[in-house]
């Protein structure tokens, strides 16, 4: 997480007096109370959760009922983060999800979601997980444990108060320049501060007695203490994993130049042709040697059809980097207590709906996974390289150290995992190395019911 700011953002963008229309502008709307001094002449707008801006395309404030509007283009969005910029002040209130057209009120910018968001991005940054990995549900869980820990005794309440202090300090007459508070801050795993939530040469400036002790502090050691305390006795925003369902992962590297299991380069397209409009797909099935067979499991995989469950790589649906190339799918299926979870699956590169002829990877054969995490995130991730022969290809296997065919317990590279599990050996670098873990989708949890 970075410090993020609406500085110069321009006023004019998000306050207008449009025209007539008789058909208004499909939006994403996001409302609700905003009582602070300076509210009626604040800049909002929102980021994503790496910082990037969303410009509202039309912003509203009722001085009746204290109460803003922000219309942001109709999308679904997912991981967004309100802000309101009033003089030297920034309030954050975190948007785990809105729909396309939807209106989602009570996103309030107050103490309460100021503190909540600074808890929650605190320990984010020390548990080195991003906002965009969580899923929605589950922290609204974490959301209900944080607000109610600010209704007891202990470090969030201390914090809820520190917050209050330090914006009853705000200046909403401050033109320009970056605000003295709130930053989002981060954090090490040691719960230790990093980067602060306050300008340490604002407090300097203005300072506040933070602990209610009647002694004006002019550092902001006791608000970044605290703040990790608190951070630190928050239940996890990930959420705890759910014992019941495991995520399966999968990502295909479809770059030129892409290394084999022998560490020779892949021709791509030996098999599969290529023409404007095709993608990637994946296709998968219960393996008959599953010791599990279930229908909607299988259903769920694709069922042995191709080119009908599309791949990303657009950034979104668990993809970490939009246009690289890297295409990525998820699926989430019981986590079994006993019987092997098997399963067979390739890539295609085609058109939705086309039969395999001139899409697949390879004629025949598949590649094979057991379901096993073996390194214990809960999640079992597969990272591929499209076109690749020499890895969990099962029969006609074109590596150079087995028999021309692998077993579910054959260990290629001698990593120390089988080539049907998890990967353990890696193509570029024609090494072994630990398990990978995905960066941009996490595992099946549910809400937390404390820290």
């Amino acid at each position: 997480m970075v410090a993020l700011a609406l500085a110069g953002c321009g006023l004019e963008n998000f306050f207008s007096n449009e025209t007539h229309n008789d058909f208004a502008r499909p939006a994403s709307a996001i409302s609700g109370s905003a009582t602070f001094n300076g509210a009626d002449k604040a800049v909002y707008a929102a980021v994503d959760s790496d910082g990037n801006a969303i410009a509202p395309f039309q912003t509203l404030y009722d001085s009746k009922t204290s109460t803003y509007e922000m219309r942001l283009p109709s999308s679904k969005y997912g991981w967004i983060i309100a802000q309101a910029r009033s003089g030297n002040m920034l309030l954050s209130d975190i948007v785990p999800e809105i729909g396309e057209e939807t209106r989602l009120e009570n996103v309030n910018f107050d103490a309460r979601s100021a503190t909540e968001t600074l808890i929650v991005v605190a320990r984010l940054s020390a548990d080195g997980l991003k906002m965009k990995t969580l899923t929605p549900a589950v922290y609204q869980g974490t959301r209900a444990v944080i607000q109610a820990s600010m209704n007891v005794p202990g470090p969030s309440q201390d914090l809820l108060h520190m917050v209050e202090r330090v914006i009853a300090k705000g200046d909403k007459d401050l033109i320009g320049g970056d605000p003295g508070f709130f930053f989002l801050p981060v954090y090490d795993g040691n719960f230790k501060v990093k980067t602060g939530a306050i300008d340490p040469s604002f407090i300097a400036r203005h300072p506040v007695d933070l602990d209610g002790d009647g002694i004006d502090d002019v550092l902001t050691t006791k608000f970044d203490t605290k703040l990790g305390d608190a951070a630190k006795a928050a239940p996890s925003p990930a959420g705890c994993p759910d014992p019941t369902m495991v995520r399966l992962v999968f990502t295909v590297d479809f770059n030129s130049g892409g290394k084999d299991g022998n560490c020779n380069t892949v021709d791509k397209f030996k098999w599969a042709t290529d023409k404007p409009g095709k993608r990637m797909f994946f296709v998968g099935w219960i393996h008959t040697e599953s010791e599990v067979q279930d229908p909607g499991i299988n259903s769920l995989l694709g069922a042995s059809t191709p080119n009908t469950i599309p791949m990303y790589d657009d950034g979104t649906n668990g993809d970490e980097v939009a246009g690289d190339n890297v295409w990525t799918v998820y699926f989430d299926v019981p986590r079994r207590t006993a019987g092997r979870l098997r399963v067979g699956y390739k890539y295609t590169w085609g058109l939705r709906g086309q039969v395999w002829t001139g899409s697949e990877e390879w004629p025949g054969n598949s590649r094979i996974l057991e379901v096993v995490d073996d390194n214990r995130d809960n999640l079992v991730y597969r990272h591929d390289v499209w076109g690749d022969e020499a890895t969990n290809k099962d029969r006609s296997n074109l590596n150079l150290n087995g028999n021309g065919s692998i077993t579910w317990t054959t260990d290629l590279h001698g990593c120390g995992t089988p080539e049907s599990h998890e990967n353990g050996w890696d193509d570029n670098s024609c090494k072994c190395k630990p398990v990978l873990t995905p960066k941009a989708v996490g595992p099946i949890n549910r809400a937390c019911t404390g820290p």
